[in-house]
């Protein structure tokens, strides 16, 4: 008889043998689904209703970029003291930061330890992970909604108190308070509706604007100033005076209401008026010192060096000059410095180390121009500028506001997306020509912001725009050496260069053609830093929304004038590689550039705006529709 032997089986090891089998399958397939979602959304996400799970980053973006825009092309609501407001989310400049989205999608499933993901992916198995928006207005075109709403919806403007020139004689401006959009909260309130799914009609606060100056501080800063321009003031220097009549002092005279603590109206005398003054008589006085100066012929640069010699000193002049006229004897010393350095010295320019050509980048332009007298006005401005090591240069700080006195005139700029007239429009063409030659010399981008829509005499993905306040463009030289800033154009032309050293290397390019192009003149030795740049096609496709309608009064009922043309937009991915040697100085920077779908405005009889109240008179005859079209 054969015995066969057995062992029982306990039941605790069995569940054991059980549990371990489920777990080492769902591992199994947790590490499928992580090697298969490495470079796409993990598990079930949705951003406000959108599945972008299983999609790859640039798909996500597509998506999203659809979402915003259903988004701009819904109108909002709001109240102000009651009364009803419309907000067009893209004259708002309405912009969702669609790769914040997609960066914050990627993370989920991905935070924590190896651990805490299984775990989130076993409880998120069959669960949607729902993500909002995120995004922002354009504050300039935020700022001028809310003067358009403070002077026509609420018509109670502010005065904050001020002493005013009229005729040579200072006059009054006394305090009145005022009533204003609470700008700070307004846009917060605004932008959180504009990014909901469903926005709401929302009450937008107003605040009492109370100026913090009284009459009685008006009155005592006018006898302040008449005392200033009471009569003449004599400069004494060893024995010899120079005297600033009443009428220069009252030429010169400026005042500026200071709000933070304690609230004053400033008195001061205007350096550069004071200076007007002084030039005739500069050479009675001083041996002007001479500044070392950079000299460049063709591409290479020399100091010339400096003079040293005596000077009147203008700021300080109009200082002691404003302290002469609370005396009572009106009388001060004239601030003669003596055998004094130029401002630049020679040794000042050696030390900076700048040697060569660093990088050079022009584009071109049709003559003759408003926009063209703007952009020569900005270069001027910021040739020879240097830039220290380690030192970020600001375009707009550097610049400052661009202004009718300054000799800036009115041309396009695109707020909103509309192109509109503005002081100073066109500088873009500056700002994306200076940050060529930042991008192609290797330098640290701290901030730019490419154009809403794609202009062909720019280098796709790889230009700026700029305006007052926002947008700017900022860069570092992050560099050992500084960096001399040149600018040079022609009557169709603008060109940046940048001097510095990059161990004789130079980089060249220009935007012609619609086409751009690179070229090294010289390669430099085994330090220099290499820049390798590309741009990729074009993704994420969008058709503009539906046109934008003026009423003219003046039209006929059946003329229809094409003042801004439609265009397509897209999306395309810019990289920046840094090397020295072959080596890879930094990280591999890559960023998305996203030029919007342009919409078309037309101009007609207020009668035929979609939406408005007013009846058309009648016509016997219908005449075809005729555009004319204007580009911008």
């Amino acid at each position: 008889m054969n015995k066969h032997l057995s062992f029982r089986i306990h039941p605790l090891l069995t569940a054991v043998i059980v549990v371990a089998g489920v777990f080492v399958v769902l591992f199994a397939a947790y590490g499928l689904t992580r090697n298969v979602s490495q470079n796409e959304v993990m598990g079930r996400v949705e951003v406000v209703g959108t599945p972008i799970g299983g999609l790859s980053q640039e798909e996500a973006v597509s998506a999203i970029l659809a979402v915003e825009d259903e988004y701009r092309a819904r109108t909002a609501a709001f109240t102000i003291d009651g009364k009803g407001v419309l907000l067009n989310p893209a004259e708002a400049g309405f912009d969702v930061d669609e790769e914040a989205v997609v960066d914050e999608a990627m993370r989920v499933g991905r935070e924590g330890n190896a651990a805490y993901q299984f775990l989130w992916w076993l409880r998120n198995l069959f669960t949607t992970t729902g993500l909002g928006l995120s995004g922002s207005t354009e504050t300039a075109a935020m700022n001028q909604i809310f003067d358009d709403w403070d002077s026509e919806v609420i018509s109670i403007p502010v005065s904050l108190g001020a002493i005013e020139m009229t005729d040579g004689v200072p006059q009054p401006v006394y305090p009145e308070t005022g009533v204003g959009v609470d700008r700070e909260e307004s846009t917060e309130i605004i932008e959180m509706s504009l990014l909901a799914e469903a926005p709401k009609d929302e009450s937008l606060p107003t605040e009492t604007i109370i100026p913090k100056l009284s009459d009685s501080d008006i009155d005592d800063a006018l006898a302040e100033a008449n005392r200033l321009l009471s009569g003449s003031i004599r400069m004494v220097h060893h024995d010899s005076d120079l005297v600033f009549t009443p009428a220069q002092l009252a030429e010169a005279y400026r005042s500026e209401t200071v709000t933070s603590s304690p609230p004053q109206i400033v008195h001061l005398f205007d350096p550069e008026t004071i200076n007007g003054f002084l030039e005739p008589v500069r050479s009675e006085y001083e041996a002007p010192p001479v500044d070392a100066r950079f000299a460049i012929s063709g591409d290479s640069i020399s100091i010339v060096p400096g003079i040293r010699g005596t000077r009147i000193e203008e700021v300080e002049t109009a200082q002691r000059l404003l302290q002469a006229g609370f005396t009572s004897g009106r009388v001060g010393q004239l601030p003669l410095v003596e055998d004094a350095d130029p401002n630049v010295t020679t040794e000042s320019l050696e030390n900076l180390g700048i040697k060569q050509l660093v990088s050079s980048f022009t584009t071109y332009y049709s003559c003759c121009q408003d926009r063209v007298n703007n952009i020569q006005l900005m270069a001027d401005t910021v040739d020879m500028a240097i830039v220290r090591s380690g030192s970020e240069f600001d375009l707009n700080a550097y610049v400052g506001q661009r202004t009718e006195e300054k000799g800036y005139l009115p041309a396009g700029t695109i707020i909103g997306g509309q192109l509109k007239d503005t002081v100073g429009g066109g500088v873009s063409q500056f700002a994306t020509t200076f940050y060529n030659a930042v991008f192609w010399g290797g330098y640290e981008d701290i901030t730019h912001q490419p154009h809403s829509v794609y202009f062909s005499r720019y280098p796709e993905g790889i230009e700026a725009t700029i305006n007052w306040t926002t947008p700017n463009l900022i860069f570092r030289n992050n560099t050992a050496k500084a960096i001399m800033i040149d600018t040079k154009y022609t009557d169709t032309s603008i060109t940046v260069r940048f001097f510095g050293d990059n161990e004789g290397r130079t980089v060249k390019g220009e935007q012609s053609g619609g086409d751009t192009k690179i070229w090294v003149p010289s390669r430099g030795g085994p330090d220099a830093i290499h820049i390798e740049g590309t741009v990729s096609g074009r993704f994420a496709q969008t058709e503009p929304g539906p046109p934008k309608y003026i009423g003219n009064p003046a039209f006929d009922l059946d003329r229809v004038d094409q003042i801004q043309r439609e265009r397509d937009g897209w999306s395309v991915k810019v990289t920046r590689r840094k090397l020295r040697g072959g080596t890879e100085l930094i990280a591999e920077e890559e960023w998305i550039v996203k030029y919007r779908p342009q919409f078309a405005v037309l101009e007609v009889h207020p009668c035929k705006v979609p939406g408005q109240e007013e009846t058309c008179p009648t016509t016997t005859t219908t005449i075809p529709l005729e555009t004319t079209s204007t580009t911008s």
